[in-house]
């Protein structure tokens, strides 16, 4: 696990040798994770399915380069559910099915 972490900022990738990996942004108490099959894939992202609020509210989250970029909320899970899932993926070496997955390739 390679870890970055400034302050309330943190960059988590997890790779497995077959190539597929996890990656995530936490601000604080929460975060939002990334999951790609493979270099090149379009992968799928979390999403919140208890998020009731508008569409264009965002949250910023920073790179280990310095770089904010900013994120909607609807993609927005507590900390807690993300160090699980990442956890959950380097033990298990698949995907967690307790994260709503939205598959990028459909957007």
């Amino acid at each position: 696990m390679n870890i970055w972490t400034q302050n309330q900022f943190k960059e988590i990738e997890i790779r497995l040798e077959d190539e597929q990996y996890m990656y995530a942004l936490i601000n604080g108490d929460y975060g939002w994770l990334m999951y790609l099959r493979e270099e090149g894939d379009s992968g799928f992202s979390s999403r919140n399915p208890d998020y009731n609020g508008s569409d264009i509210e965002t949250m910023n989250f920073t790179l280990s380069n310095g770089q904010v970029d900013d994120y909607p909320m609807s993609w927005v899970l507590s900390a807690d559910i993300v160090n699980k899932a990442l956890l959950y993926f380097e033990k298990n070496h698949k995907i967690p099915d307790f994260i709503n997955w939205h598959d990028n390739s459909n957007c």
